[in-house]
């Protein structure tokens, strides 16, 4: 009894840890993508190159994340795996497209960043 007591405490702080991960992962997404719309808008390459490398280090850090504590339904779970891969090649884009300073097609590729984004969103969020 005191193990299966012992495993539900431990799974439930696990849970919260994972929750708060999430939580602090998006809120460094969201700054980061805010920062890329805002050197966009203000033609400031460095604050796009900025936005960018948040929105990277966020996306690593969500990869590790064990979505299965809050996503109950397993084709979710690997959507979710695959968006996070789609989000790691928009960046890549992003980058190549910012190194040789082709505007246009950056501001596409965060377009599609951003319809990533939303995609997992609808998933997570239930949005």
């Amino acid at each position: 009894m005191k193990k299966m007591i012992l495993a539900l405490v431990a799974s439930s702080v696990l849970a919260l840890a994972n929750e708060t991960t999430v939580n602090a992962t998006m809120s460094l997404m969201t700054q980061g993508m805010n920062q890329i719309q805002a050197g966009f808008l203000y033609s400031n390459k460095e604050d796009i190159s900025s936005g960018i490398k948040v929105v990277e280090n966020a996306n690593a850090i969500f990869a590790n994340v064990d979505v299965s504590t809050f996503i109950k339904h397993n084709n979710k779970i690997q959507v979710t795996h695959n968006i996070n891969k789609n989000v790691t090649e928009n960046i890549k884009a992003l980058k190549k497209a910012i190194a040789v300073e082709n505007y246009s097609d950056a501001t596409r590729e965060y377009g599609e960043l951003t319809a990533n984004c939303i995609a997992c969103h609808k998933i997570v969020r239930g949005w």
